[in-house]
C-alpha cells in the first residue's frame, strides 16, 4: 500500500533517506553526571524558593516516597525540596478568607519556583519534573496507591528543613512552620546531600493542642486524622462526594436539611475560587522558629490573648462524626456550632433522625426553660431533650414529656426537612399526631436551622 492510500504524506525516498541522515548526525544531548549543592542551591533561590534541600532517591529515610518519586519520574537520581515563607499573620486571622488567600498566594509562588526551576535546569541539561505543592492529586488512583504524588514532609525532614512538630506540621528552624514544601524530580546526582536536622525546633508548648477545635491534636495519643480531615478539608475534594449526595436526595427541602445557606455559598466559593482551610489552626499559633519565637518568649500570656484565645472564641460551624472524640472536643467550646457530617436527609432510620435533630440545632433560638420531646416512629422511639440550650437525645424513658409525636410514615425523615419559605409548625408527613402539649412540638422545630 503506497504512503497516498494511507493519506499520510512523508514525501520522496530520497527525501527520507535524507531525513533519516540528518537525524543520526544530529549530537547527543550534553548533560552534566553531577552538579553541585552550591550551584544548585543558588539556581534554587534565584527561581523564588525562599530555602531549599536535597535528598538522594535511595535514601533509606524517604521510606515509600522513594518509590513513589521514580513512579512519577522513572529517571529521578534525586529530589530538591522546595521552601515557601507563608504571611504568618494573615494565617492567625479568624478570617477564613484572610488566612486562605495567604496560602494560596504562597501555593501559587511556589508552584511558579518549581515552573521556574525546571526551566532553568532543562537548559542546563538536566531532567526535572515538579509535583505539586498540594492540589490537583490524581483522584483516580488504584486502591491502596496516595492520590498525592509525593509527601513533601517526609522529604522535607530528610532535608534538613526542619521535624514533626506537636502539631505534626513541618516546623523549619527559621521560619516555623509557616511554610508550604513542593518537591522537583531531578535526574543528575547532587555533590553534597542534607541530612535531618539533630534537634527538633518544636517547642511543645502544646498551644496547637488547646487550638485544634476537633481535638485532633494529642501529647498522649496518636494525631486523629480522619477528624482533620473532616472539619479542616471540609471544601476540599474529600467531601465532594457527600455534598452531591445532598444536592442530589431529592428536592430543595431535603438539601437544605443538610446545608444551612451560609454553609453552600461557602460551598460554592471553594469550587469558584480554591478551596477553603477550615481550621488550620495548630499552624497559626505555633510560636516556634527563630524568625517567630520572639514574642511568645517575651510575653506569654500577651500571645496567648493576641493568637490563642481569639481562634478558640471565634464563632463557627465545626464538622464531626457522631459519637467521635471530634464531637466531644467542639461540644466543648460554646463559641462552636457542632455540625454532622454522616446525617443523611434522604434515609428515614431513627439513628439518622437523632443525628439530624442534632445537625440542625440551634442553641440561639433554644427554650431557656427547657423541653422534651419524645417520637413514636415506625421503627422505634426517641427521646429529644433541651435542656441548658443544648439539645441531647436518648431512649424513651419513663419520665414526663411534653409532647409525643406519633409518626407512622416510613418517610418520618421529612419531618427535619426545611423548605425555602420556612419549617412550618405543623409536618405534614403521612399520619403524624401530637399528643400533649401542642405547643411543644412546634418549640422543638423552632430551634432547628
Amino acid at each position: 500500500m503506497s504512503n497516498e492510500t494511507r493519506g499520510i504524506f512523508r514525501g520522496t525516498a530520497e527525501a527520507e533517506a535524507t531525513r533519516r541522515a540528518h537525524e543520526a548526525a544530529l549530537p547527543t544531548p550534553s548533560r552534566p553526571d553531577r552538579v553541585t549543592a552550591a550551584w544548585l542551591r543558588e539556581v534554587c533561590l534565584a527561581a523564588g524558593a525562599d530555602d531549599v534541600g536535597f535528598v538522594e532517591v535511595d535514601r533509606a529515610g524517604l521510606g515509600a516516597e522513594g518509590d513513589n518519586a521514580r513512579r512519577v519520574f522513572p529517571a529521578v537520581r534525586a529530589l530538591v525540596c522546595l521552601v515557601g515563607i507563608s504571611n504568618r499573620d494573615a494565617i492567625r486571622s479568624t478570617s477564613h478568607a484572610t488566612a486562605n488567600n495567604a496560602w494560596h498566594h504562597t501555593g501559587s509562588r511556589l508552584d511558579s519556583a518549581a515552573a521556574q526551576l525546571c526551566a532553568r535546569l532543562g537548559a542546563a541539561g538536566i531532567r526535572a519534573v515538579p509535583t505539586t505543592m498540594g492540589f490537583p492529586m490524581d483522584v483516580q488512583v488504584p486502591p491502596g496507591q496516595s492520590s498525592w504524588a509525593i509527601a513533601h514532609k517526609i522529604v522535607a525532614v530528610e532535608a534538613g528543613l526542619g521535624h514533626m512538630g506537636v502539631n505534626r506540621n513541618v516546623i523549619h528552624p527559621r521560619f516555623g512552620n509557616f511554610v508550604l514544601l513542593e518537591t522537583v524530580l531531578i535526574d543528575t546526582e547532587i555533590d553534597t546531600y542534607d541530612q535531618p536536622l539533630d534537634y527538633n525546633p518544636c517547642l511543645g508548648c502544646n498551644l496547637c493542642v488547646a487550638a485544634c477545635p476537633v481535638g485532633a491534636i494529642s501529647t498522649v495519643a496518636d494525631f486523629d486524622f480522619f477528624a482533620c480531615l473532616g472539619h479542616n478539608y471540609r471544601e476540599f475534594p474529600f467531601s465532594a462526594v457527600d455534598w452531591v449526595d445532598a444536592v442530589a436526595a431529592g428536592d430543595a427541602s431535603a438539601y437544605r436539611a443538610k446545608f444551612r445557606d451560609d454553609e453552600t455559598l461557602s460551598m460554592l466559593q471553594s469550587l469558584l475560587f480554591e478551596p477553603t482551610y477550615k481550621s488550620a489552626y495548630c499552624m497559626a499559633v505555633c510560636p516556634a522558629g527563630e524568625d517567630v519565637i520572639g514574642p511568645y518568649l517575651a510575653d506569654r500570656a500577651r500571645y496567648r490573648d493576641e493568637v490563642l484565645l481569639p481562634l478558640r472564641r471565634h464563632p463557627e460551624p465545626i464538622y464531626v462524626r457522631s459519637g467521635s472524640q471530634a464531637e466531644k472536643a467542639a461540644a466543648r467550646n460554646p463559641a462552636k456550632r457542632v455540625r454532622y457530617l454522616d446525617f443523611r436527609p434522604d434515609v428515614s432510620t431513627v439513628a439518622n433522625f437523632a443525628l439530624g435533630l442534632r445537625h440542625m440545632f440551634t442553641p440561639d433560638t433554644a427554650p431557656a426553660d427547657g423541653l422534651r420531646v419524645a417520637f413514636r416512629l415506625p421503627d422505634g422511639a426517641l427521646l429529644a431533650t433541651v435542656a441548658d440550650r443544648q439539645l441531647t437525645t436518648a431512649p424513651v424513658d419513663d419520665l414526663p414529656v411534653d409532647a409525643t409525636v406519633a409518626c407512622d410514615a416510613p418517610d418520618y425523615i421529612r419531618i427535619l426537612h426545611r423548605p425555602t419559605t420556612g419549617r412550618a409548625a405543623s409536618v405534614e408527613v403521612g399520619q403524624c399526631t401530637v399528643t400533649g402539649d401542642p405547643t411543644a412540638f412546634a418549640r422543638l422545630l423552632a430551634c432547628l436551622d
